[in-house]
């Protein structure tokens, strides 16, 4: 069989650093390809280049038996070959059938959109993916799952033949991903290919037939998925040596009562919600996403109200009106939004870190400027940020990387209460295991932590308590002897 997909030696650098060093690989029709790698493998580059945002140095890409080279995205979705970024690339305001569409919507001579044939187009698109999605509806209305759903038909609407989804299961709870599982397969019947970037192994044990793992930008294996492959295997070859996947050993004896939150309420969105956290310990928050969990944090610093219950800190009810408010009250928050609220990839690592802390660095209107760049050294160092310099763009790390930037950011805060949203999103395995030594650390340290968390081995391993959300309210608390993944799910859904 000729393969769908095939590169042969490609060969991409950056300022003359090797981005991908002779990358050789090939997908099947029909076929779910996981693409495996740290932070920095290649993988990205790879699947730019693959639909025309890159083009590379050396080597050649084949399509279907026939080299190609696009110098434009649109030439590879012309081709093609459609991506779906692991960051949502909707426009809230508009109609699904606008997404879907967008900039390719027909007008007549008189610059008439014939309406009721593009809500046609898309429902059938919609079909297609077995969703019941009205394509009329407007985008900011749907969840997390069902924007996927749209971005998958977005992407299937240029007869798509190989589809690269990036890390579609990052903000994904285990029904939504379920549901996207099922749409994979569907679209596997159908002989479309599917390249799958994903830093969960079990999705990769259960989606995909092979994997390709990445390493350095360049590709150390192709393996089948079969009995005879493990975790183990796949790990010590993504990071090129022997790797126990451990968590940190939890702290047993905790201390007095940090934060505790009271009946709290807030119309549509959650309901009756108390919980409290105790200095160096860490409580997990899970259940589906769109089941109110980032809600309730936004509402404990004051970036959003709510309509009823209270918020004490250290026992003192207090009125947070605001984020800044809540920091100099102690509490830090960490977004699940990497790339809209952790960091700014367009200022520099040293800039990222003490955002959050200048005040510290103020002395009479002027920046002490030593003082702050001793502690973005010392922060950069105990985070294991690796950046060329302090002065290195956010942007240009690696997901993994900017995600240690965003916690760094906190620590330099001296904050006493954090609330943790999605920490190890779309993070490899390596950077998850210094994450997660980041945050025992900070519990030893006396802070208390809610890690919020769809990953549910990294809530099990992690937290001495797990309050299960369901549709806004706390429906289960699992100490930590009953902390299992069955019982989590079984409250969650």
């Amino acid at each position: 069989m000729t393969p769908r997909l095939q590169t042969q030696g490609i060969v991409k650098t950056f300022g003359g650093t090797h981005a991908l060093d002779g990358v050789d690989f090939e997908a099947e029709p029909g076929e779910i390809h996981a693409i495996l790698g740290e932070n920095g493998a290649g993988k990205s580059t790879l699947m730019k280049i693959l639909c025309g945002a890159l083009s590379p140095d050396r080597g050649i890409v084949k399509l279907d038996g026939n080299t190609v080279q696009f110098s434009t995205p649109q030439g590879g979705l012309d081709a093609g070959i459609s991506i779906v970024h692991q960051q949502f690339t909707l426009i809230p305001e508009q109609s699904i059938a606008e997404n879907i569409f967008l900039g390719r919507i027909q007008r007549n001579s008189w610059g008439i959109v014939d309406w009721g044939q593009l809500f046609h187009q898309a429902d059938a698109l919609l079909k297609r993916l077995d969703s019941n999605l009205d394509p009329k509806c407007i985008v900011k209305n749907l969840g997390a799952g069902e924007c996927r759903i749209v971005e998958i038909a977005r992407a299937l609407s240029y007869s798509a033949k190989v589809l690269i989804l990036d890390e579609p299961s990052a903000v994904l709870g285990p029904r939504e991903l379920s549901k996207l599982f099922a749409i994979l397969h569907k679209l596997k019947s159908e002989h479309c290919t599917i390249l799958y970037i994903s830093h969960r192994l079990d999705e990769i044990f259960e989606i995909a037939d092979k994997v390709t793992i990445l390493r350095d930008g360049r590709s150390v294996g192709t393996y089948p998925i079969d009995k005879n492959l493990n975790r183990s295997f796949l790990i010590s070859r993504m990071v090129g040596r022997k790797w126990n996947e451990q968590f940190p050993k939890k702290l047993t004896r905790y201390g007095p009562e940090k934060l505790s939150v009271n009946r709290l309420t807030r119309n549509a969105m959650f309901e009756d919600v108390s919980f409290n956290l105790r200095a160096g310990e860490i409580v997990g928050l899970a259940g589906l996403v769109g089941s109110g969990r980032t809600e309730i944090c936004k509402c404990i610093i004051g970036a959003s109200s709510f309509d009823s219950g209270t918020v004490a800190i250290d026992s003192q009810t207090v009125q947070i009106s605001s984020p800044r408010e809540a920091l100099e009250r102690g509490i830090a928050y960490l977004s699940e939004d990497r790339h809209g609220e952790s960091v700014i990839n367009c200022r520099s690592v040293g800039e990222n870190i003490t955002m959050a802390s200048i005040s510290r660095f103020t002395r009479n209107g002027f920046l002490a400027l030593k003082h702050e760049k001793k502690i973005i050294r010392d922060m950069m160092q105990k985070t294991d940020v690796r950046a060329a310099s302090r002065h290195q763009l956010v942007g240009s790390l690696s997901g993994g990387n900017q995600q240690k930037v965003a916690l760094g950011k906190w620590l330099s805060t001296r904050a006493k209460i954090f609330l943790l949203d999605e920490p190890t999103a779309g993070v490899d395995v390596g950077a998850k295991a210094e994450i997660y030594n980041l945050i025992s650390n900070l519990a030893r340290s006396g802070v208390a932590i809610l890690l919020v968390s769809s990953d549910i081995p990294e809530i099990i391993a992690m937290c001495s308590r797990v309050l299960v959300m369901k549709q806004g309210r706390i429906v289960r608390t699992l100490e930590e002897n009953n902390v299992t993944e069955k019982a989590v799910l079984e409250s969650a859904l």
